[in-house]
């Protein structure tokens, strides 16, 4: 540390020679004699001492440089970003299209910026927010850039309609599932000795383990649910999606047609028959007679 103090106050290296040029011939053969060379961290801190540096001289210039450094990238966003606003200001409109309700507008810019780029694109819809695209250098370039955030943008929106479909139906099904596994909790803390388990210290219902486990297995055992070996997954068997799409059917919930809709398929997985299945049945109506 000693040797990145003199270099960060004197802007020299921690060198012999640099020290003898700012202290003196005299002063380095005083320490030498007492065989404290160069190479020795007393050395330098004597040296440091003689020429009044600070001990901290080294993290003071580190600071100081991150400062400055933390200073010159803040003035070049700022050039950068009222640039950006003087180009968006005098852009001039090339084309529009519209794409998923969508309109894309290109534009073109009376300069390029420092990176070359000459053109941007623009997307709106209405009740949307404006959305805007990286700089391009090509407008078909800027155009592919503002199809895709408009795709994404849509694709966003949907999965969030589908999830927020999905939380509506099954919000009661986990609360119901959550009650009837929970056990009560009470504060111990505010229990009296004769009644522990009062309406006073009531904390509510606790699920610690999840799932049932008896059920889980009892519901393999029927094979409508399949277990993987470690039994930490599960997969449910076409036995089993029909029942639950059964069970969906009947029970009364808001949104349970949307969801079922979107699963229509799995009816044909249901109602499918493979080969193996067909021939194993003919086989059970049938059977060969014994010799």
């Amino acid at each position: 540390m000693e040797k990145k103090n003199f270099l960060a106050f004197t802007n020299l290296p921690a060198l012999k020679k640099n020290a003898i040029q700012l202290c003196g011939q005299e002063f380095i053969n005083s320490l030498t004699t007492k065989s404290i060379y160069a190479k020795n961290e007393e050395f330098w801190r004597l040296v440091n001492e003689k020429l009044n540096i600070p001990d901290n001289a080294y993290e003071v210039r580190q600071a100081r440089e991150q400062e400055e450094k933390e200073q010159k990238l803040a003035a070049e966003k700022a050039e950068d970003k009222a640039k950006q606003e003087r180009l968006l200001a005098n852009k001039k409109e090339l084309y529009s299209k519209i794409r998923q309700g969508w309109k894309i507008t290109v534009y073109e810019f009376t300069e390029v910026d420092k990176y070359g780029n000459k053109f941007v694109a623009q997307c709106t819809k209405e009740s949307e927010l404006e959305i805007t695209t990286w700089f391009s250098k090509t407008a078909n370039d800027a155009y592919s850039k503002a199809c895709n955030l408009v795709d994404e943008t849509e694709s966003y929106k949907n999965q969030l309609t589908i999830s927020m479909e999905h939380y509506k139906v099954l919000k009661p099904l986990y609360l119901m599932l959550i009650y009837l596994s929970g056990c009560d909790i009470y504060n111990p803390y505010r229990a009296s000795f004769k009644n522990k388990n009062c309406k006073e210290n009531f904390e509510g219902l606790s699920m610690w383990n999840g799932f049932d486990f008896d059920i889980i297995n009892s519901l393999n055992q029927e094979g409508l649910i399949e277990l993987s070996t470690t039994k930490k997954t599960l997969n449910m068997t076409i036995k089993g999606m029909e029942q639950a799409r059964n069970i969906l059917v009947k029970i009364n919930l808001d949104g349970v047609e949307i969801l079922l809709e979107q699963r229509e398929h799995h009816e044909e997985y249901i109602n499918y028959q493979k080969e193996l299945d067909i021939f194993q049945e003919e086989e059970d109506e049938f059977p060969q007679d014994e010799e």
